[in-house]
């Protein structure tokens, strides 16, 4: 009789395996919608990094972009789980700052930036969407005026002499032929530097990793690249030491108005959007985004190697 219970056991064990199996290789092989153009995201998911916003109000915006309805908006921790999301069919679309875009289509493969001169919202901007710049908890405090001004004379300082331009170029725009940058390598934190300069305070500057390669957060957890590389000639530039503090998308914005950091590295300034007075002042703008992208699965077979982000 024992023998008769094992072997019935074991037989269930086999089928439910067996079962498991076949579900996921149906999974797998589940047909996934083909969007190639904005008409084609008409009833599609979109997805995207989690923001300020709140999920229902990234949906109508997002929605009101691209022109046509669509069936659901879904928000990501995280740019990797956005475009993770987007590969392995948990939503027909991800939208994507301009340079995310494109580094999103080197880095990821497998990925499409749709065409969208036909969405109306977004094919007649006269200017850029917005600046990359810092979020700063409001306060009516003199002194906090005062710093902002400082911050501001700062970053247009390094606008305007061509460091800006530079960093974008090495970390940006030839980012893949470049040895990243990370926060030992930070002159402003060397006793040359500190030699010759008298350093006097220090900020915290949040980052989430959320608009790479604007900001990234390598694989090992480490800030790196523009953001690190830009933060340190900000502090060369204030003699004050900035130290880079990695936040949660979804909580980093309730730190700031919470004092828990002083600045956020990646918010936005923009004239082109207009909603309620916001809980936070921005600087001067550090980088123009000259719009929104959608990224959507390429048509092409994608190989093992692009692959492997969804396996």
């Amino acid at each position: 009789m024992k023998w008769y219970k094992f072997g019935a056991v074991a037989l269930t064990v086999i089928l439910m395996i067996f079962s498991a199996t076949l579900w996921k290789t149906k999974d797998e092989h589940k047909e996934l919608a083909v969007v190639t153009t904005a008409d084609d995201l008409a009833g599609k998911r979109i997805g995207g990094v989690r923001s300020f916003l709140e999920p229902e109000a990234s949906a109508v915006y997002f929605q009101s972009l691209i022109g046509r309805e669509i069936s659901a908006y879904r928000e990501y921790d995280s740019f990797d789980e956005a475009v993770a999301g987007l590969k392995n069919g948990d939503v027909d679309a991800v939208w994507a700052c301009d340079v995310t875009a494109e580094y999103a289509v080197k880095k990821y493969g497998g990925l499409d930036i749709l065409d969208n001169s036909d969405m109306a919202a977004t094919a007649r901007l006269a200017q850029p969407r917005f600046s990359f710049a810092f979020a700063m908890r409001r306060d009516n405090d003199k002194n906090v005026k005062k710093e902002q001004q400082r911050f501001n004379d700062a970053i247009n300082k390094l606008r305007s002499d061509g460091t800006v331009s530079s960093l974008y170029n090495d970390y940006i725009k030839n980012g893949a032929a470049v040895t990243q940058f990370y926060e030992e390598d930070m002159w402003s934190r060397t006793d040359r530097f500190r030699d010759l300069h008298e350093m006097s305070g220090s900020i915290d500057v949040g980052i989430t990793g959320a608009a790479p390669p604007v900001e990234i957060i390598d694989e090992s957890g480490r800030p790196c690249g523009f953001c690190v590389a830009f933060l340190d000639e900000l502090a060369c530039e204030l003699c004050t030491d900035i130290n880079i503090r990695i936040l949660d998308t979804e909580t980093a914005y309730s730190e700031l108005m919470a004092g828990k950091v002083d600045y956020l590295f990646a918010s936005a300034a923009s004239d082109n959007t207009t909603q309620e007075e916001k809980k936070y002042l921005t600087s001067d703008g550090y980088m123009v985004m000259n719009n929104y992208r959608f990224l959507v699965r390429s048509t092409q077979e994608p190989s093992q190697e692009e692959n492997e982000l969804t396996d």
